[in-house]
């Protein structure tokens, strides 16, 4: 038996053993005055960027070993206020607020980054990188590799056929690969289980080994009702949108997430972010299983850990278990799972809505269809949002709703209308995340409605080139994500990864965002670039402000949490186009300095 298959037998008890034991430990640097007993921490030395508009820049900031910042200010002045303070010199580094990701899924990044990676992009992870696959046969001969290699790991271990592990990949995208299906799996390995998960992360593919080893048969399928099994093709061994998320991922959670998977791939987001300089993230929409509630807290949670997670319900699942009758209460009690903590919590009275499909596979609804005659689909219908929005609108939530279509932001903008029209609410903070495609004027109207938005800008640097080629046609393939437009409107616009969508990486994202830049090196529709200074702000106050945690984290200001993210060079300063390349020199997380180790 190999020791992937042994790992996957571990109980979780002695894997959270096992974790707590080998949490990545970091350092934190003694204050260079020697008074380790001090109570209170002094920066200055360097540029310091505080994102507040009444203060934009500072010269010192104190912040106490409690975690709250106590000054902002004046050099000379934080000297004499705080004479017994420790000093950090920051050497001509820049001092920022803590970089925010707005919108991540650390299970799927833990369990896809942990896993082969055969995608169209190159991935760096903090001990591999996996090279960018980009076409159809090198694809088959990555996957073929694969397979190759397991099956001599097999031989060596005199592991049977009925024995075998399953070949698990993620990053196919038939947009660059090409079509595959059961049958082309079969031909890789009719012995081997094959689990091949789409880039987008909502479909699979499995060959017929696997598929025999769960006991999928068309009948079964049925039994979860017509919307789930019309986005299942057996014979294909395609499994989409909700006939991944509410039938198959169900069969197979407790091998994809193996207690070996889910530690060793929590510890590398963890790892990851904090080479990134975040120090807070959320997930909307988490889907955490109750026996993963301690593994979280053990990771997550552990005090080497420098940043936040927080997590917002998810209604989907709520919805087709419990009905309008029964969701608000199943919601409400998901937010209880982790019971007082800070650190690790889901935010109170925000939930998530999931609209139309994954904008990686062209699944998200458009208003004139796709040029190839294929359709998108709806994850949630518009009566389905309608119903939902109406619940936790009138009891005072703020609603996040995952949307990518132009169609689908069409018909949010009516159920809105309603929304408002029926009972009126100020200060909403209705939310729509992703937001791929959309018009001016939709925009426009969405200002009326109060929204905020919070986009992937990754959908331009990544797919923009082929989706002008394949799906969307380049009108609307280089007019994705349409900031300045957003900007103009004066609508408050965050960034986000939606890792494992793209590489959590704020600056990255910032730089994207302000370039609209392609992996080709092609620059689509520069007019509607974000700002700079937008751009920044996105990764930090109006990141805080979509959470409605601007009154504690996004700027550097007295009585805020004392979260940092320390920059080797300034990103107002350097020139635009390297604004990806600033490296991070650590973060401070409640007053603590954690440098990252590159």
């Amino acid at each position: 038996m190999t020791t992937a298959n042994k790992m996957k037998k571990t109980p979780l008890v002695m894997a959270l053993i096992m974790a707590g034991a080998s949490l990545f430990s970091l350092s934190t640097f003694a204050a260079d005055n020697g008074q380790t007993k001090s109570q209170y921490t002094t920066y200055y030395g360097g540029d310091i960027v505080t994102m507040e508009r009444s203060q934009p820049t500072a010269e010192a900031v104190v912040a106490s070993d409690k975690g709250k910042i106590l000054f902002v200010g004046d050099k000379s002045d934080a000297l004499k206020q705080f004479p017994a303070s420790r000093t950090m010199d920051l050497a001509g580094k820049t001092l920022m607020p803590g970089f925010i990701e707005q919108h991540l899924h650390p299970v799927l990044a833990a369990l896809t980054l942990s896993m082969p990676v055969i995608a169209p992009e190159e991935w760096k992870l903090p001990n591999k990188t996996w090279p960018a696959v980009s076409d159809h046969l090198s694809y088959i001969k990555a996957l073929t590799h694969l397979e190759a290699n397991m099956q001599a790991e097999d031989k060596a271990s005199g592991v049977t056929a009925d024995q075998q592990d399953i070949l698990w990949s993620w990053g196919y995208n038939g947009y660059f690969h090409g079509d595959i299906d059961r049958d082309m799996l079969d031909k890789i390995s009719s012995s081997r289980p094959m689990a091949i998960w789409h880039r987008s992360a909502h479909e699979f593919y499995l060959n017929s080994a696997m598929i025999s080893r769960l006991k999928i048969t068309q009948a079964d399928i049925d039994k979860s009702g017509a919307a789930v099994a019309k986005q299942v093709n057996l014979e294909k061994g395609h499994f989409y949108e909700s006939g991944f998320m509410v039938y198959l991922l169900p069969k197979i959670y407790a091998d994809l997430a193996s207690a070996e998977r889910m530690i060793s791939g929590l510890k590398q987001m963890v790892t990851l972010l904090h080479m990134r300089g975040v120090t807070a993230y959320n997930e909307p929409g988490a889907f955490i299983p109750p026996n993963a509630v301690e593994l979280y807290k053990a990771i997550l949670g552990a005090e080497t850990t420098p940043m936040y997670s927080f997590f917002t319900p998810e209604s989907k699942l709520a919805f087709y278990r419990s009905g309008k009758e029964g969701v608000a209460a199943e919601v409400e009690k998901t937010t209880k799972m982790f019971g007082s903590s800070t650190k690790v919590r889901f935010f109170d009275k925000q939930v998530k809505i999931m609209m139309d499909g994954a904008i990686i596979s062209q699944l998200m609804q458009m208003k004139d269809g796709y040029l190839d005659g294929h359709h998108g689909e709806w994850i949630q219908t518009p009566e389905e949002v309608d119903a939902i929005t109406k619940i936790f609108w009138e009891k005072g939530y703020q609603i996040h709703v995952h949307v990518n279509g132009d169609l689908g932001v069409e018909e949010l903008i009516k159920i809105l209308k309603k929304r408002q029209a029926e009972f009126p609410r100020e200060d909403h903070r209705f939310t729509l995340v992703h937001f791929a495609n959309s018009t001016d004027e939709q925009v426009r109207e969405l200002k009326k409605l109060g929204v905020i938005i919070s986009v992937n800008p990754y959908y331009v640097t990544g797919f923009g080139d082929k989706f002008g080629e394949l799906g969307l046609g380049e009108q609307r393939a280089h007019s994705m994500v349409r900031l300045a437009t957003i900007e103009k409107e004066q609508i408050p616009v965050s960034l986000h990864s939606d890792l494992p969508i793209a590489p959590s990486d704020p600056l990255y994202l910032a730089w994207s965002a302000a370039t609209r830049h392609t992996n080709d090196g092609n620059t689509l529709r520069k007019d509607l670039s974000l700002s700079r200074d937008a751009a920044l702000r996105g990764i930090t106050i109006e990141a805080a402000y979509s959470w409605q945690m601007e009154e504690s984290l996004g700027s550097i200001k007295t009585g805020k949490i004392a979260n940092f993210t320390i920059l080797e060079q300034n990103p107002y300063k350097v020139e635009l186009d390297s604004l990806k390349d600033i490296q991070v020199y650590g973060t401070v997380f409640e007053g603590k300095l954690f440098p990252v180790k590159h």
